[in-house]
């Protein structure tokens, strides 16, 4: 890392209290020696232009208190040292910073204010530090939600919510994105969709800085400027309104608690009789299910061919055992023929769950990548005496979720996503690492986690070159988990940068026996193998899952 300076910022904030989220992220940004907190700017509440009615301020401050997230504390001592200015000018409505407050601002030699507030920061503040001013704000910029933390989203069923940290500045016609996301909202609880959105992007400034002192030059992406203020005939904090909005979320409650009592969730494996490149074009192809039923639960199928026909590893799940393992068949002749059909059940069967047995040819040897994401590792395995074992772990402490391995230019890739760092993170937070060599020593992306989207970042099986540009197959799962899989093209890819760009989805068949859902696509020569999902609700369905988890204690390794 180039030295520099110290990076030094400054905080606003109301009162002597805050949200912990809030001091979770300050706290973040102080680990890090070289960044330094030189300010506490005390803002004045701007007059609403509506008023809030007594059930809001209610609903509002019971999300507060039932939250270990959103609870409001007090700075500790050692940040009550740190220099304080109470920006006030009651003189000026529009503009409430005193020109000598300002002036001393600048003074500091601010690199960026921190204004993590939800309440709206305009003014000479923004020309203060010489990055403008740093917010995180939920929704689209341009779309001017009129509820905060995430409930215009559910307000209006929209099932996926954008947030991003935003470099504001008043001499410009353009504003600059650090970071943006995009998470699955919850819909039964703005808590809980709040305490999602929050502790997945407290670590954002601190990742900002990162970058920055590793490169100088970094820059967030220019957008086009917009504005946060919020309409002044914005009734939203209406009792009406109010009574409005927790009625969505409590029959969205509902139907949550339904789907968890009736309904059952099954998986099958299936083959095109098209090569993986035929899908950019071929959203809903013709699908020969591996098993002619509806009640199975084979998923992520991964296979090769050689000259005795086809093999797939892939997962399956026992409902009466709550863990995943990877079973077997070989296809021999023609594909649709149940009875040219060789199976074998648990090919790899751990205590932990698993799950994507992705496989890799190198070097005239077969290996296997399952993921162990709760043995919180990445192994390789290899067919030892005709029988799958251990062969080297290439990641530990780290729960990779669906790893995919692949070579391109000087190194080795790995796509996963991390399972343990945030609500959702299993599912939208992309995460690369890179090596020289296969069996070799594997470093973290310097941008990790390189994208954070719930619409295309879990791997989803075999990626492919197409006009001499990468694909990476990715799930979709903004409505449901699995919901469909979008192929993205890779425009970079380096230790440093990472850009992809969706081209096409590849969508459930409303035809098919599993219509609800598709999350593995892979390659295998002339075709292609894939998976499907089907819900199913039967009231008898609270009695199988009452009978249903069992922990599954045995290990073993078979064959292929």
């Amino acid at each position: 890392m180039d030295k520099r300076k110290m990076i030094r910022f400054a905080i606003t904030m109301k009162g002597k209290h805050l949200e912990q989220w809030k001091l979770d992220c300050i706290k973040l940004l102080l680990n890090m020696p070289e960044v330094k907190l030189a300010l506490i700017v005390d803002i004045p509440d701007r007059p609403l232009g509506r008023k809030l009615s007594p059930l809001y301020k209610f609903y509002q401050s019971l999300v507060r208190r039932r939250s270990s997230v959103l609870k409001m504390v007090t700075l500790p001592n050692d940040l009550g040292k740190i220099p304080r200015i109470l920006c006030s000018n009651s003189a000026d409505i529009e503009n409430p910073y005193r020109k000598e407050d300002m002036e001393f601002m600048k003074g500091m030699e601010l690199d960026f204010v921190l204004h993590l507030e939800e309440t709206v920061i305009e003014g000479d503040i923004l020309n203060v530090s010489k990055s403008g001013v740093w917010t995180l704000q939920v929704g689209s910029p341009r779309s001017n939600p009129q509820l905060h933390g995430g409930g215009w989203e559910i307000l209006n069923n929209e099932p996926v919510t954008e947030i991003g940290l935003y470099q504001l500045t008043g001499n410009s016609k353009e504003w600059a994105v650090w970071k943006r996301g995009y998470f699955g909202t919850v819909f039964d609880s703005l808590r809980k969709n709040k305490e999602m959105l929050y502790q997945s992007t407290l670590n954002w400034p601190a990742l900002v800085c990162k970058e920055i002192l590793y490169n100088q030059s970094h820059r967030g992406e220019c957008i086009q400027a917009f504005s946060t203020t919020i309409p002044e005939n914005d009734n939203v904090a209406s009792t009406v309104e109010t009574f409005k909005f927790i009625f969505v979320t409590w029959k969205h409650k509902a139907q949550k608690l339904y789907r968890k009592l009736f309904c059952y969730e099954f998986w099958n494996v299936g083959i095109v009789h098209k090569p993986i490149q035929s899908f950019l074009n071929d959203q809903h192809p013709i699908i020969d299910w591996l098993v002619p039923k509806n009640n199975c639960y084979f998923a992520d199928p991964f296979g090769l061919k050689d000259e005795e026909g086809i093999h797939i590893l892939m997962e399956e799940v026992d409902h009466k055992v709550v863990k995943g393992y990877i079973s077997g068949v070989s296809l021999k002749g023609e594909i649709g023929q149940r009875d040219v059909q060789d199976w074998n059940r648990s090919v790899l069967k751990l205590e932990s769950h698993m799950s994507y047995p992705y496989l890799l040819e190198y070097g005239g040897e077969v290996y296997c990548i399952p993921e162990t994401s709760e043995a919180r590792e990445v192994a390789i395995y290899k067919k030892i005496n005709g029988r799958w074992g251990k062969f080297q772990t290439i990641l530990e402490d780290f729960a990779a979720v669906d790893s995919t391995i692949i070579h391109h230019g000087d190194y080795w890739w790995l796509f996963c996503t991390k399972g343990d760092s945030g609500p959702q993170s299993d599912n939208n937070e992309l995460h690369i690492y890179y090596a020289k060599e296969l069996f070799g020593d594997w470093n973290p992306h310097h941008s990790n986690p390189v994208k954070v989207d719930i619409r295309s970042s879990r791997p989803a099986g075999t990626p492919f070159v197409h006009d001499k540009q990468i694909i990476r197959p990715a799930q979709d799962c903004s409505k449901t988990y699995g919901g469909r899989i979008v192929l993205n093209k890779i425009t970079v890819l380096t230790p440093e940068r990472f850009e992809e760009v969706a081209v096409s989805p590849v969508e459930p068949r409303d035809d098919s026996m599993y219509p609800d859902g598709v999350h593995t696509i892979s390659s295998v020569g002339e075709v292609t193998v894939l998976d499907g999902k089907r819900f199913d609700y039967s009231l008898l369905h609270p009695f199988r899952k009452l009978y249903k988890y069992k922990p599954m204690k045995n290990v073993s390794y078979g064959n292929f």
